[in-house]
């Protein structure tokens, strides 16, 4: 779990630019996970733990990252 961390820490902002456009809220959020679902398979990692939880987990983290951004970056541009 520990190295899952950083790697969302990481991933998880640049695949949340990468789909921005304006509305389509859950289409994006959904292009948000294949492209986190894909690098883990591309880079071999293997969850401890079923794939629903991941994705329950970035319900929350992509939600999170979209505030930020809204807050700080997106509405300052």
């Amino acid at each position: 779990m520990m190295t899952i961390l950083p790697f969302l820490k990481d991933v998880l902002p640049l695949a949340v630019s990468l789909v921005e456009r304006p509305g389509d809220g859950e289409s994006k959020k959904e292009e948000v996970k294949e492209i986190v679902f894909g690098l883990f398979d591309s880079f071999g990692i293997d969850l401890p733990f079923d794939d629903d939880i991941l994705d329950h987990i970035l319900d929350y983290a992509i939600d999170f990252v979209v505030d930020f951004f809204n807050d700080r970056v997106w509405n300052n541009a």
